[in-house]
C-alpha cells in the first residue's frame, strides 16, 4: 500500500497545455532525489511539496511531546 509511506510528495511540472501534478509516496526524503533525477526535466519543475502522511502518523505530535517521550 503506497500511501502507507512516510511522506507525500507532490511535484507540479509545466507542460504546453498548462501544470501537471505528480504525486508519490516515499518512506524516506533521500528517495526523492532519484524521482526528482529520473523525472521530466527539473527545469519544468514549478513546485515541489512534501508533507507527512497523515494516514501513516495520525496523531499530531508537538515538539514537546517527542522531547518529553524521548
Amino acid at each position: 500500500m503506497t500511501d502507507a509511506k512516510r511522506w507525500r510528495v507532490v511535484i507540479t511540472y509545466r507542460y504546453d497545455d498548462g501544470p501537471r501534478e505528480t504525486v508519490r509516496f516515499i518512506e524516506e526524503i533521500a528517495e526523492l532525489e532519484d524521482i526528482i533525477e529520473h523525472g521530466p526535466d527539473w527545469n519544468a519543475m514549478v513546485d515541489c511539496r512534501i508533507t507527512l502522511n497523515a494516514r501513516s502518523y495520525p496523531k499530531s505530535w508537538t515538539v514537546e511531546q517527542i522531547a518529553d517521550a524521548a
